[in-house]
């Protein structure tokens, strides 16, 4: 998958409006840190936009929500870098839904890795910004600043 120093950054673009999907699963995991009795180990957050919300449920029980949109709702205190450390020992899955379908974000990362790692061997990914367009159907991406390109969402 991603090298363990990479920064990874996703994005869904959803009409005119943008998502900070790490930061979304980011803001989930804290709120869920403070609700829930138990530690989070396991968490998977499944994004609505049509709702203006991330269902999400923690170690395959507990179940709540987060606003896609800052709001009062929010956790004030916490800082959200926007950034998720996708090789921790905790399990995070993202999940976006579109017409009926479900879209693994993983599997995006997947795609964009293997096909960037297919045309550029040799260099080492540092930083990877993936945007994410239902209306396309397609996952377009940046990589280390200047390496563009695109996938489908659904494989």
């Amino acid at each position: 998958m991603v090298n363990s120093d990479a920064t990874l950054r996703m994005y869904l673009q959803y009409y005119e409006k943008e998502i900070n999907l790490t930061r979304l699963a980011e803001k989930a995991f804290q709120e869920a840190s403070v609700r829930c009795a138990v530690p989070v180990q396991e968490l998977q957050v499944y994004v609505k936009p049509e709702d203006g919300r991330a269902y999400y449920v923690v170690n395959g029980g507990f179940q709540s929500f987060v606003n896609l949109w800052d709001s009062d709702r929010d956790i004030m205190d916490c800082k959200l870098s926007g950034e998720i450390d996708w090789l921790s020992r905790k399990k995070h899955r993202l999940i976006f839904e579109y017409r009926g379908h479900q879209c693994d974000c993983d599997s995006i990362i997947d795609r964009v890795v293997e096909k960037y790692k297919n045309v550029h061997a040799a260099n080492k990914m540092q930083e990877i910004e993936i945007y994410i367009r239902q209306e396309h159907e397609a996952a377009y991406y940046v990589i280390n600043g200047r390496h563009t390109g695109s996938v489908s969402m659904f494989a």
